[in-house]
């Protein structure tokens, strides 16, 4: 098990349904136990070594959170670059998903032009450009070009790209449609977190400062939220009509988070993004030496808030996608705890199912507690 820890996932079968549910983390609080006491310089150069999943975000949002406690904005420049390198590897892990992993998903060989679009996505360093590289990118994953993909009308014309299955990330959205998913899914669902403002980041540091399990547990309005693309996609027409009664039982909320998926790749891929723009990052100063940074990372709103005293960090709190995702009554549980489920294949194959769509950034076995 790396530094990072790992989540256990616990089921337990009850009559015919999945009962309550346990997730059980062994992640360490890195940010209070490598973090706490080392200087603004030590922070910037530890960061990028801790952190081996998004830490391009990582080390934006903890440089914009530093900054921020010492009273500093970011230039322009240095900006720009953080938002092209947070766009690069949120493209990366897009393709290693609906291109790598979807196709292992469905027990298939990633095919020959998937495995060379997922080698172009790992070279790029800062967003790319139109060109040959995106071009085969979006071959691979729609089977046309990016925006040709994103212009399919409506949910019948999804339906029909998915029943197409020219590439992996059709055939698993078909996977995942009310034609192959089993009957088990629930479309319950926790509230999708909103997108940061001023007010509501500085919401988020009252709480941190006012619970120190907060990290754990995050919440907003006093409830657990979920984060990712689809969060980002809310209030944005597609949005709109996924939310609509008949595209909801279509795809389930695994599958809609998937096409969220796809199409934040698509938009990254041509520049068509929606409907907020491109991925956001900012920070915000919270007065007495204290500031909160924070980045769209792939897989949500990653946080990360500082404390500096006399020039070295006093006290410094992470909140990651996967603390938001994987809250104990978060939307894992609202998806499975209840679910009818004929035995215990079914109930496997329906959490690992969530597991996936919810991405955590950390190993996720799940394991059954009644054995």
């Amino acid at each position: 098990m790396g530094l990072e820890g790992a989540l256990r996932v616990g089921l337990r079968l009850e009559r015919g349904r999945i009962g309550p549910i346990s997730v059980q983390s062994t992640r360490p609080d890195i940010a209070r136990t490598m973090l706490v006491g080392r200087s603004v310089a030590e922070i910037q150069a530890a960061v990028p070594l801790l952190f081996s999943v998004c830490g391009h975000a990582q080390t934006t949002a903890s440089r914009l959170a530093c900054a921020a406690a010492a009273g500093e904005a970011p230039s322009d420049s240095a900006r720009a670059a953080a938002q092209a390198a947070i766009e690069a590897e949120t493209l990366r892990e897009h393709v290693w998903h609906t291109v790598l992993n979807a196709a292992r998903w469905l027990g298939e060989s990633p095919a020959p032009e998937a495995v060379t679009a997922a080698r172009a996505a790992m070279g790029w360093v800062a967003h790319p450009t139109a060109g040959p590289a995106s071009r085969g990118i979006a071959i691979a994953v729609f089977g046309r070009p990016a925006a040709e993909w994103l212009q399919v009308p409506g949910w019948p014309g999804l339906q029909a790209w998915a029943a197409d299955g020219d590439t992996a990330a059709a055939r698993y959205t078909l996977s995942l449609s009310a034609v192959a998913r089993p009957r088990a899914e629930r479309d319950t669902a926790v509230a999708l977190l909103p997108r940061p403002t001023a007010s509501s980041l500085a919401t988020l540091a009252e709480a941190l400062d006012a619970d120190a399990a907060f990290t754990t547990r995050p919440s907003w309005g006093g409830a657990p939220a979920e984060t990712g693309a689809l969060a980002r996609l809310q209030g944005g027409p597609w949005f709109d009509a996924a939310g609509a009664a008949a595209g909801s039982r279509a795809l389930g909320r695994c599958g809609l988070r998937f096409v969220a998926r796809l199409r934040e790749l698509a938009g990254l891929l041509s520049g068509q993004t929606e409907p907020h723009g491109p991925l956001g990052l900012g920070s915000l100063s919270l007065g007495a030496g204290l500031g909160l940074g924070w980045v769209d990372s792939a897989r949500g709103i990653l946080l990360h808030r500082v404390r500096l005293a006399s020039g070295r960090v006093s006290d410094y709190r992470i909140v990651a996608p996967t603390d938001w995702n994987f809250h104990p009554h978060g939307a894992l549980t609202a998806a499975l705890e209840g679910a009818r489920v004929p035995d215990r294949a079914c109930a496997l194959a329906l959490a690992t199912r969530v597991v996936r769509a919810l991405d955590p950034c950390v190993p996720g076995p799940i394991e059954f507690d009644d054995a």
